[in-house]
């Protein structure tokens, strides 16, 4: 059965002033080389994969004034259903662009869509994926930008750990094993390749790594 899956994906802000633009201009590659200041750019956050920020606005004394800012609904499947705002001020599917890529028919037996990424934050949008979908928020409100739809050719679908990011390009593994590129500002399909054999029965479940010029799988 293709599977059709809605997620909910929740934010959480401190009660001071935050400035968070939604410009999605991309990734400066040495920007992980340096200690995380506003944004996590990779799995685990850099390359020491210690997940340690150094921002201090969420600290000992202000740890209490965190309250629910937003709550969105994302749906994973070939295309969005419902629509408009959901609760506490956040967004619930639909009106965004919805890309379908794949070399399969999007039929799975089984296995979890739950968010299992590593979500990474660049210049004010969130990119999250579970297997087969990568998506694009207005970190600000939960506002969906885009979401990208792999039709697989089935596999195992256990989790898919996030996303790699590259100057103004997005990388994902499907459980298919392809390694598919994305334009990270519309979520547009750049290519896609072969990373393992499928009938051998291995799948890919990682965040690809961008190190330098290279993505690693």
């Amino acid at each position: 059965m293709t599977r059709v899956t809605q997620l909910l994906v929740a934010a959480s802000v401190v009660l001071l002033a935050v400035v968070l633009t939604a410009q999605g201009q991309g990734l400066d590659p040495s920007a992980i080389l340096k200690p995380l200041s506003d944004s996590w750019p990779t799995y685990s956050g850099d390359y020491s994969g210690k997940r340690y920020s150094s921002l201090t606005q969420i600290n000992q004394s202000t740890v209490k004034h965190l309250s629910l800012a937003w709550v969105s609904k994302v749906t994973a499947g070939p295309g969005n259903m419902g629509g408009g705002r959901g609760g506490f001020g956040g967004f619930s599917g639909g009106g965004s662009p919805v890309i379908i890529g794949g070399e399969g028919t999007g039929e799975i037996g089984g296995g979890g869509t739950s968010i299992r990424a590593s979500i990474l934050q660049v210049n004010g949008v969130l990119y999250l994926s579970t297997p087969d979908n990568a998506w694009a928020m207005d970190a600000r409100d939960g506002r969906e930008l885009w979401h990208y739809y792999w039709k697989t050719r089935g596999g195992t679908h256990i989790g898919n750990r996030g996303l790699g990011m590259w100057n103004n390009y997005l990388y994902m593994e499907t459980p298919d094993n392809y390694l598919v590129s994305l334009e990270a500002k519309t979520g547009k399909e750049r290519w896609h390749k072969v990373i393992a054999s499928f009938e051998a029965q291995y799948f890919s479940t990682p965040a690809p790594v961008v190190v330098g010029n290279h993505v690693l799988v």
